[in-house]
C-alpha cells in the first residue's frame, strides 16, 4: 500500500477489528449478567451487540484483502515489467510470446495468492 493510500484510509482495519472484539466481548458478558438479572430484553439487546461486533469482524476479514488485492497494481513493477519485455524483444524474442509468457506468470502469481 502506498503512502498516499494510507493517508486516504479512513479507518485502518486494525481499529475496526479491535472495536468489533469490543463489542463481541461487551455482548457475550453483558448476555451472561442480563440473563442472570432474569432480563430477557436486556440479554436479546446484549445478542444484538454481540452480533454487531462479530458482523464486523467477519466483513473486515473478508473486504479487507479483497481492497487490497484489487489496489496492488503497482505503477514501478509494471513500467519494470514493461522495459524487460522491451529488452528481450530488441534482443530478438518473439514479443508475442514474451507476453504470453507474462501473462501465465501472472496467472500463476494470483493463483498461489489465493487470488
Amino acid at each position: 500500500m502506498s503512502a498516499a493510500d494510507a493517508r486516504t484510509r479512513i479507518v485502518a482495519p486494525s481499529v475496526v477489528r479491535g472495536t468489533g472484539l469490543v463489542f463481541c466481548v461487551t455482548g457475550i458478558a453483558g448476555m451472561i449478567i442480563t440473563s442472570i438479572a432474569n432480563s430477557i430484553n436486556g440479554a436479546i439487546a446484549f445478542g444484538f451487540v454481540g452480533a454487531t461486533g462479530a458482523l464486523a469482524l467477519l466483513l473486515v476479514g473478508v473486504l479487507v484483502p479483497a481492497v487490497e488485492r484489487a489496489s496492488y497494481l503497482d505503477d514501478a513493477t509494471a513500467a519494470d515489467v514493461e522495459e524487460r519485455v522491451a529488452r528481450l524483444v530488441a534482443a530478438g524474442a518473439d514479443e508475442d510470446e514474451v507476453r504470453a509468457a507474462v501473462d501465465a506468470a501472472t496467472e500463476l502469481g494470483k493463483r498461489l495468492r489465493g487470488g
